[in-house]
């Protein structure tokens, strides 16, 4: 008589298959974590190279030369509307309809072109009249705003919609996110736009866009343009507030996006490490150096010289979103 035995795996077999298998994902899984964050830098500089024709396109219009980026208060009180709104006004408008040839490049705007820039990200929620639509024949885009990722600064930093700051000393969270438009109306004002990265760290609130709510979005694009008529590249000393700007790039021309930490947290409790406290009298904190070295040409060696000195530089803060750490993502080769 013939015996039958059901044949399988012993409990030592499958504890060493198991084992087996864990020994390679840990192996693999790091690289595989390399090769997504790569792909998604790949990702950003094919974005800044979206930016990169429109700003051409922008020069062609605009006696050669490229947006400002500078702020225009006093040292110190820095403009709230910096590089990185410029940038984005510069490219689609303030409100993704299209650069005005009037335009101040400044917060406040007349009227009759400043539109409620809710409808970046949610077409059709306004009805423009007559009077705003004229306008829109004299407007450009240069490049598509879904192309860029337009966001309204109030998509990305939501905790600010409730003024909340955390015990930070910065500026006023509610002027920081709302410009007037020279009424005396509580009501008439609109929050500026900035060119959002593809690395998706905050979440849309619902309250001024239900349409977009919880909708990722990444954080703003800093945009710095080289002031031809300044030749130094000091990447040692550390300037005051109350210190003009004697470098070929002015690192407060993002003061403001730098100074309002992570949207990510529910106030601002964390500072970015390229962010640099407000000082009148005495220089405070390493942000600039940081900057500085980062836009450093390596390859000129006789005088420090940073990279793109007759053109722009843009900044991505990269995979952890926040600017100032190594992968932060520029729109030239590290």
């Amino acid at each position: 008589m013939t015996s039958k035995k059901t044949k399988g795996f012993t409990i030592v077999e499958l504890l060493t298959v198991m084992s087996i298998i864990i020994i390679l994902m840990s192996v693999l899984m790091p690289g595989l974590q390399r090769t997504r964050r790569y792909a998604k830098v790949v990702v950003q500089k094919g974005q800044f190279n979206e930016i990169a024709k429109g700003l051409e396109l922008y020069r062609n219009d605009h006696q050669e030369s490229y947006p400002d980026s500078g702020t225009v208060d006093t040292a110190t009180t820095p403009n709230l509307y910096c590089g990185a709104m410029k940038l984005c006004e510069a490219l689609v408008g303030q409100d993704g309809m299209g650069n005005h040839p009037l335009s101040n490049f400044q917060a406040s705007q007349p009227t009759t072109y400043l539109f409620d820039l809710c409808y970046i990200r949610d077409p059709g929620v306004k009805a423009y009249d007559a009077c705003e639509m004229a306008s829109l024949r004299d407007r450009t885009k240069y490049t598509d705003a879904e192309n860029i990722k337009a966001y309204r600064l109030q998509d990305i930093y939501n905790w600010a919609i409730s003024g909340s700051s955390g015990g930070k000393s910065f500026y006023n969270a509610t002027a920081q996110f709302k410009v007037d438009n020279g009424s005396s109306s509580a009501t008439s004002t609109y929050p500026n736009a900035v060119i959002g990265d593809v690395f998706q760290h905050a979440t849309i609130n619902g309250t001024p866009c239900p349409a977009r709510s919880g909708q990722k979005v990444g954080m703003p694009v800093l945009y710095y343009k080289a002031d031809s008529s300044k030749i130094a590249h000091d990447t040692t000393t550390i300037p005051a507030s109350s210190t003009p700007n004697t470098n070929i790039y002015n690192f407060d021309d993002n003061y403001a996006i730098t100074s309002l930490g992570l949207p990510w947290e529910s106030s601002h409790t964390n500072d970015h490490p390229m962010y640099k406290p407000d000082s009148t009298s005495s220089p405070a904190g390493p942000g600039p150096l940081l900057f500085l070295k980062a836009i450093t040409n390596d390859k000129v060696t006789a005088t420090p010289r940073p990279h793109n000195e007759d053109g722009y530089i843009l900044l991505s803060a990269g995979w952890d979103g926040q600017y100032g750490t190594l992968d932060d993502v520029y729109n030239f080769a590290k």
